[in-house]
């Protein structure tokens, strides 16, 4: 699939999820719905992220397609093995292109997603505490806190932290 078209895609289904808190701001469901909107953002945000910040820093990129998660290397064997079964979308660039950028733009690019997936967790938890009973609130919390330290575990050793990291030094 064409990059722009599959961004556009992520990005329209994101804003459907997000939609949906409107209606479901109270009790149980709405704890919920907080979870899985924080889960879902954190998944679709990460590719366009690295589009706008890439093609913004003059990187292009050929297609986005499903494909594997790298983090199965590192990850315990017994998330490994479920790891490698869950498909992600990936972005592909255009390798002349991102030899031609500066090892700054290029790390920019690569930690784009991670720090957007991180954010929008955080971004929804921030959205929620307001939410009676705090308990929904610190529901959000948790789970922002959560996906923040398994990025923080994982993503500099096979991820788009290390590819950064990998960025500035080459």
């Amino acid at each position: 699939m064409r990059p722009a078209a599959g961004v556009a895609v992520e990005v329209l289904f994101l804003a459907a999820v997000l939609s949906l808190g409107f209606f479901l701001h109270v009790g149980p469901a709405f704890a919920l719905y907080v979870v899985f909107a924080q889960l879902v953002a954190t998944y679709l945000i990460h590719c366009p992220a690295h589009y706008l910040v890439g093609t913004a820093l003059g990187i292009r990129f050929r297609r986005m397609s499903l494909g594997r998660t790298t983090l199965a290397r590192v990850l315990p064997r017994s998330m490994a093995g479920l790891a490698r079964l869950l498909p992600v979308l990936t972005l592909s660039t255009e390798r002349g292109s991102l030899a031609m950028v500066s090892r700054r733009r290029a790390a920019a690019m690569y930690a784009s997603g991670t720090m957007a997936s991180v954010l929008s967790a955080v971004a929804i938890a921030l959205a929620a505490t307001p939410a009676e009973p705090p308990v929904y609130a610190a529901l959000a919390w948790v789970v922002a806190a959560a996906y923040l330290l398994f990025d923080a575990v994982f993503s500099p050793r096979s991820g788009d932290l290390m590819r950064a990291r990998t960025a500035l030094r080459s």
